[in-house]
């Protein structure tokens, strides 16, 4: 239940009855101001001020007393100072003092509990924001006036000045003379000490009040005085549809309550200590107001609170099968209309039980479970739901496939290793996204290489396997066994056949002249022209087939014609050299008969088409002349002339 309270407030609980305020008990010194009808300010945000609400009225400390405060100590964390303290004291009530003393230095007799925001070196404070329990006007934490501290004001934090409202109680038990300070319900302090006679001298009746004060660093510093309107449900209210809500007063205030108002937010106006048990016509959520008047006249603040009349939830799960193997993910799909669902417990129906609202079904066996599930809501508000869960095994499977050649269809064959489950369906997918919907298929690749195809399976219960990957080698040797080419006479000639594939079996015919029939790169060394035929095989039985033309001459030499007819006929429209045993060409030039080159070349692929910076040649008689390295390493050159056909 959520609770906004826009003033904040003291409880006065003493052992006996509260004496009734019929006017105002405080009297207020220096700086301090009252902010509202229960609420004080002792410093604002000025240097050097002080200010004290010291309560007229003494209090006996032979009687218990339980004295709770909200006290803010202001935004300027690091910056503001000095701090207050709740003080009992003898002297009177128009007391205080600046600065580092909280308004606490200097009287004597007397009992302060301080919250200091300062480090003063001098003093011995600490660096964080401090509580401690110090006697006789001295705030020194080295002397032996100080009783207890000092630690942190709250347990959660070193810093107070942090623009909240912090409850603060102070208790003391005239029985076992103990005296407990607490900041936000926890205790920080306690000191055990016969306050009557070792501090007051056997008088047992003292002021008490606030004091507060600022000095060359400063803050907003104030307290307010209890008017706390509050309501509770018993530790068995169910706010649920048709169950009665039974509200209890839970406010507090300083003097004695005189008035309430409730509103229950569905148009119920009651105005007693606390209303009869009320039944809400339906479910929702309703603003609860509460206002409380005390009987010095002020008036509290409005309580607000949010309360929800949930609706019952109707509980569902799903699913209603699952697969080992798989992950045995529950679902919750209970449905309620108003409220907030907040726990799920779960039979499983195999003597364990769990939580959450999506849990992991702990099975390891296939079989039919009947599962139970209990929702509750926040409201309290519950349903149950049974219902079978069955848990079936899931498949394994296994693929194969055979290597092919090329333009052969590929054989894939699937395998349920799991012959105990019934398969409702196979599938198989390929590289190309094409897809066909049985165990065994036959699937033709249009490109040799290794190609991947994956085997899906769902059992008849609907259990799916994981998906089986699986190669295929489709074969296409692609054989070249090289290009035709000339040699010189007893030149060694350095085969280089090529072909895709692994464990490829060559073999050339004839054998003449060559080093080895059964590789890729014999070497040859020839007397005449020769035609080699080269068949190749893979271990899959893929067969193919290449000649190569080996064209001897005497050499090395150039082979240079003395004529011929660029006339794009395809006879003789080439000018070019051949040159037998002379593996490396230094150039082939050719000259006009005025000596201009027209023509140049570093390669024995080159050739002249005739033509003269894009256009035809002239007619006529040139010079060539080539020069080059034979395989023997001799360079040597031929020089000539050729005439331009047209």
């Amino acid at each position: 239940m959520k609770k906004v309270l826009c003033a904040f407030i003291c409880i006065l609980l003493l052992s006996g009855t509260a004496t009734a305020q019929v006017q105002q008990p405080y009297i207020l010194n220096g700086a301090a101001t009252q902010r509202t009808c229960n609420c004080y300010v002792l410093t604002q945000d000025v240097q050097n001020a002080s200010g004290t609400v010291w309560n007229k009225n003494k209090i006996d400390l032979t009687q218990s007393f339980n004295y709770v405060f909200d006290v803010n100590l202001g935004c300027k964390d690091g910056s503001g100072a000095d701090g207050i303290g709740f003080i009992l004291q003898t002297k009177g009530t128009n007391l205080g003092a600046t600065g580092q003393g909280l308004g606490f230095a200097g009287i004597s007799p007397s009992l302060g509990i301080l919250i200091d925001t300062y480090q003063n070196s001098s003093e011995s404070d600490p660096p964080y924001d401090h509580l401690a329990i110090q006697m006789n006007g001295i705030s020194d934490h080295s002397k032996p006036e100080n009783l207890a501290g000092p630690v942190t004001v709250t347990a959660s934090s070193e810093n107070i000045e942090d623009c909240t409202w912090h409850l603060f109680r102070v208790k003391w038990d005239a029985v076992t003379q103990t005296l407990e300070v607490s900041v936000d319900g926890e205790l920080r302090l306690s000191v055990t000490k016969d306050l009557v006679n070792d501090i007051f001298g056997g008088d047992p009746l003292v002021y008490w009040g606030f004091a507060g004060s600022t000095g060359g660093s400063s803050n907003v510093q104030q307290f307010c005085a209890a008017l706390r309107p509050d309501y509770a449900f018993d530790g068995g209210q169910v706010l649920c549809d048709g169950t009665p809500v039974k509200f209890l007063d839970n406010s507090s205030s300083f003097g004695t309550i005189t008035r309430r108002r409730w509103d229950l937010g569905d148009g119920t106006i009651f105005t007693g200590i606390q209303p009869p048990p009320h039944l809400y016509a339906a479910p929702g959520i309703y603003d609860v107001k509460l206002v409380i008047e005390d009987n010095s006249g002020c008036i509290s603040d409005t309580l607000k609170s949010s309360v929800t009349i949930g609706s019952y939830p109707e509980a569902d799960f799903s699913p209603d099968k699952l697969c080992l193997g798989e992950p045995l993910q529950m679902k919750d799909g209970s449905k309620l209309a108003v409220g907030t669902l907040e726990t799920w417990k779960w039979n499983w129906g195999n003597g364990q039980t769990g939580s959450g609202q999506q849990p992991i079904a702990p099975y390891t066996t296939p079989g039919t479970y009947q599962v139970e599930l209990e929702v509750v809501s926040k409201e309290g508000c519950g349903d149950k739901v049974s219902k079978p869960v069955n848990v079936f095994t899931t498949p394994v499977i296994s693929a194969t496939a055979k290597n092919v050649c090329i333009g052969e269809p590929v054989e894939f064959k699937g395998t349920n290793e799991t012959p105990t489950v019934n398969m409702g369906q196979w599938y198989w997918t390929f590289e190309a996204n094409d897809t066909l919907r049985n165990q065994n298929v036959s699937y033709t690749y249009t490109a040799g290489g290794k190609h991947t195809a994956k085997l899906h399976a769902v059992s008849s219960d609907g259990c799916v396997a994981t998906a089986v990957p699986v190669t295929a080698a489709v074969v296409d040797l692609q054989l070249f066994a090289g290009r035709d080419t000339v040699i010189a006479r007893n030149q060694p000639l350095q085969l280089n056949a090529t072909a895709t594939g692994e464990d490829l079996y060559y073999t050339w015919t004839p054998s003449t002249g060559l080093s080895d029939l059964h590789i890729p790169n014999p070497q040859a060394i020839l007397q005449k022209d020769q035609q080699y035929h080269l068949v190749v095989t893979s271990p899959e039985g893929c067969r193919d087939e290449d000649d190569l033309a080996v064209k001897v001459y005497e050499g090395p030499e150039f082979y240079v014609p003395n004529a011929f007819t660029p006339n794009n006929d395809g006879v003789n429209d080439r000018f070019r050299v051949n040159a037998p045993g002379v593996p490396q060409l230094e150039f082939f030039r050719i000259w006009d008969r005025w000596g201009q080159e027209i023509f140049s070349a570093r390669s024995l692929e080159q050739y002249w088409d005739g033509t003269l910076k894009g256009r035809p040649a002239d007619a006529g008689t040139y010079v060539w002349m080539v020069q080059g390295v034979d395989y023997k390493g001799r360079r040597f050159s031929r020089k000539g002339t050729v005439t331009l056909i047209r």
